[in-house]
């Protein structure tokens, strides 16, 4: 039986953290590495895990890093990475909670397919009636601008293997999973996704993004993510096809959180001339794709324009 390390941040959650983590102690998979990541919150979540690591059975299999100081959910995801024992590894967050026989459904599913991830369903959001495990390189690419994906980090059993093999790491300190989500899918060989509900998330207001539109701090991360985003698209799909596809689609995206931005409550509609920057389309691609094209003639309009121009297509959706 393989090890799997499972990992958990811990930043002021004292008011969750306690169904989270009893709910990863009684996991029925056994070879389970628990690695808490200590963020440095300001509440008594510490206090808490602590109690609980002493009183559980599997107390012994708990493994607590600390951190110097508040660094973030993506360094917490970075340091358990740096740290995993196991041959595979589970993210999970603090305030949610998995079923059971979560890691050992997953685990069942890596054995039987040797695909570089596994991912679980949620309640009524990716739940499918059939497992779909997904080889073509295309598909897997393109799956993460599709319905049934799920962008976050967590509720995925990853080869522990593939992501230090690719460098794959959380660059951003907020919206983190962007980012690692779209490199693990460019370098996938492989994934299946599973119909069990191996996760129950609990949607808070004052996180990052519980609100559900964000809020500023999002708004100010979005312009280097899309930065670097861009960056990686171009780097890792040298197939012009591919690279085409996905350059369209990541202009969709684009403009979806530009029209975010001018729905938003918070004054941050300044952004959208970052969000539809011209920058990452100026290369050898526009002339191979008409869509590409008007999206650049769309970017290098004034900032007016294209406020007008998401108001338009706001009201007509």
């Amino acid at each position: 039986m393989d090890l799997i390390t499972l990992a958990i941040p811990i930043y002021n959650v004292q008011a969750y953290v306690e169904r989270a983590l009893l709910s990863a102690l009684d996991q029925t998979h056994e070879a389970i590495e628990y690695l808490l990541v200590d963020d440095k919150g300001e509440d008594h979540s510490m206090h808490i895990v602590n109690g609980i690591i002493a009183a559980h059975p599997r107390g012994g299999a708990v493994k607590v890093v600390e951190h110097p100081a508040n660094l973030g959910l993506g360094a917490a995801r970075n340091t358990a990475m740096d740290r995993a024992n196991g041959e595979y590894l589970f993210f999970m967050d603090s305030d949610d909670a998995i079923t059971p026989d979560c890691i050992e459904k997953l685990y069942q599913e890596m054995l039987r397919t040797g695909v570089d991830l596994v991912i679980g369903s949620f309640p009524g959001v990716t739940a499918r009636k059939d497992r779909l495990v997904e080889r073509d390189r295309e598909r897997i690419v393109l799956s993460y601008f599709a319905k049934h994906a799920y962008i976050g980090a967590c509720n995925k059993l990853y080869k522990t293997s593939f992501l230090r093999k690719n460098n794959i790491r959380c660059i951003h300190p907020i919206m983190e999973d962007n980012y690692f989500s779209l490199k693990v899918l460019l370098y996938a060989r492989g994934y299946s996704l599973i119909p069990d509900v191996t996760y129950l998330r609990y949607p808070r207001e004052d996180s990052i993004t519980g609100g559900g539109g964000g809020n500023v701090q999002t708004f100010r991360q979005f312009p280097q993510m899309l930065t670097d985003m861009a960056r990686l698209i171009e780097s890792a799909l040298p197939e012009a096809s591919l690279r085409l596809k996905v350059k369209g689609k990541f202009f969709k995206r684009r403009w979806g959180i530009a029209e975010l931005a001018m729905q938003s409550p918070y004054n941050v509609r300044t952004y959208i001339r970052d969000y539809l920057s011209p920058t990452f389309l100026r290369d050898r691609d526009l002339v191979r794709s008409p869509f590409l094209f008007c999206a650049y003639i769309l970017s290098i309009l004034p900032l007016w324009m294209k406020k007008v121009g998401l108001f338009i297509h706001i009201k007509l959706s």
